[in-house]
């Protein structure tokens, strides 16, 4: 074929051990469904030479320090099982920080209220500040996320419409929290057209999450990232891969190259080439790789035999072989030229097996504003989120691409709203001319029977914001625009993310 078609291409998105040490899937389950949109860029540092050279026209410029970005469109939506962390989890998680499954569902005890949920003696212990409970009493299942902890009592950002009774489940969250260090990073592997090319990136971390709920049109989220190292058709050299066993005019010897991910398949040829000339033989060798043909040439320009042992070789078990598209059955005997059996495979290694869930449709939303006992949806036509976190580059001349990691240095939430103006409410514009303090949750997700379904709603809150921004307007009718800014204290955080 002499194109990839995208709409036959994949995406994975591999949680890392170890930073900026790229990881492929390692199941279907690593991948996660694809729209327009996506795209992972190389973005070097050029080096420009100031030397002159008898001429006007500029000297040679060089590759300095290395990176990467991407953008990744997905719909907003739940795995589909409660207790389950979505497919995108490791994109929140990072641009977050930490996360917390609940994978056990507690349930309530006597003597909880409107606005304070009390469970079992030690189970406060298991909660978080900022994690969504799914109150599911009989009288209507409720989302509310807890403002704060004491013993085993729960404090709620907003009041319940019911009191819950003793023995009502509170469904498992899975909780993002804010924290300051300790932002995982993570791998991302496109397979282009279903096996045309292979882009990846590795010591990625989110540095964007932007949520978009517009009424009656689906939940959408935006992710921004930036890494550190990019590859093209990648091959990743192991111990069990690294060796190769010739005979030539010389003599039988071994070579090896270092054990590593290889960027590219030209990467790995210069390195054999490397290992071949450097070694006990006194022989030209040549390998290189065709971009027309994907296959692997080794050659020799001065030795009269040539013999590659991938099978009674030393290091049979480990040659190289197999990774440069050779078939290791038997020798390859009675030439000075040698191509790969296979061209390069840039098919996914696995089948992506994605979450079992729909997207989020913005109806029957909720979105409060305020303080506790402000439990009134407002009615927004729209509202979106973002989450921003600045990060910098750890330079180090140890390392390859000339950047060791990327860390945090700050992170912002604003959330602007476009909803229908209420008579008489002036509550959002008094705050902002008094610059007080209020809380926001934005609740979505399917409904059945009037109640919330468990493992398919998504909530979003800002627990200290002021108001930065207040617009009355509307065509048709009345609106207001404002604009939410989260921020913390000393107890409490701008942004929480759960999924129920």
């Amino acid at each position: 074929m002499a194109v990839g078609l995208n709409r036959a291409s994949s995406y994975a998105v591999k949680k890392e051990t170890t930073p900026g040490t790229y990881l492929p899937p390692a199941s279907g389950a690593d991948f996660v469904p694809l729209r327009p949109g996506n795209s992972t860029s190389y973005e070097p540092e050029v080096l420009e030479s100031d030397e002159l050279l008898n001429d006007i026209g500029a000297a040679k410029s060089s590759i300095g320090k290395e990176g990467t970005s991407g953008s990744h469109s997905a719909y907003l939506k739940h795995s589909g099982v409660e207790g389950v962390e979505p497919e995108l989890g490791i994109m929140y998680e990072s641009v977050m920080g930490s996360k917390k499954i609940n994978t056990t569902e507690y349930d309530t005890v006597a003597s909880s209220t409107a606005t304070l949920v009390k469970v079992d003696t030690g189970e406060g212990a298991t909660f978080v500040q900022g994690q969504a409970l799914l109150v599911k009493n009989g009288s209507g299942y409720e989302i509310r996320n807890i403002a704060s902890i004491s013993g085993d009592d729960l404090s709620l950002n907003f009041a319940l419409t019911n009191v819950p009774g003793t023995g009502v489940n509170l469904g498992k969250a899975i909780t993002y929290l804010p924290v300051a260090t300790g932002h995982p990073v993570f791998s991302t592997t496109k397979y282009i057209g279903g096996g045309f090319a292979i882009v990846a990136a590795a010591g990625n971390t989110t540095t964007e999450v932007s949520i978009t709920a517009d009424a009656n049109g689906f939940g959408e989220v935006e992710f921004s990232f930036s890494g550190t190292n990019y590859y093209f058709n990648p091959i990743t050299i192991t111990a069990s891969s690294k060796f190769l066993d010739i005979t030539d005019d010389s003599g039988t010897f071994a070579v090896s190259i270092a054990e590593k991910i290889y960027k590219t398949p030209m990467e790995i040829a210069s390195a054999v080439e490397a290992a071949l000339l450097a070694a006990a033989s006194v022989e030209v060798y040549t390998v290189v790789f065709s971009s027309t043909t994907g296959k692997f040439t080794i050659a020799s320009s001065t030795s009269s035999a040539l013999s590659i042992l991938w099978n009674t070789g030393t290091n049979a078990a480990n040659n190289i072989g197999a990774k440069m598209g050779f078939l290791v059955a038997a020798n390859d005997t009675g030439a000075l030229t040698y191509a790969s059996d296979n061209e390069q495979s840039y098919a996914a290694p696995y089948t992506p097996a994605y979450d079992a869930s729909e997207n989020i449709i913005i109806k029957g939303a909720q979105l409060f504003v305020g303080s506790q006992t402000d439990n009134l949806s407002l009615c927004a036509q729209t509202v979106s989120l973002t989450i921003a976190k600045e990060v910098v580059d750890v330079d180090c001349i140890n390392e390859e691409t000339g950047v060791l990691e990327k860390v945090p240095t700050s992170r912002s939430a604003e959330m602007q709203v476009t909803a229908v103006l209420k008579k008489h409410d002036v509550a959002l514009l008094d705050a902002l001319l008094q610059n007080s303090a209020v809380t926001a949750m934005l609740n979505v997700g399917p409904k059945s029977g009037g109640n919330w379904v468990p493992g398919k709603c998504a909530n979003f809150f800002m627990q200290k914001a002021t108001v930065s921004g207040y617009n009355p307007g509307g065509d048709s009718f009345a609106t207001v625009e404002f604009t939410l800014k989260g921020y913390v204290t000393t107890s409490e955080k701008d942004i929480y993310i759960n999924f129920v």
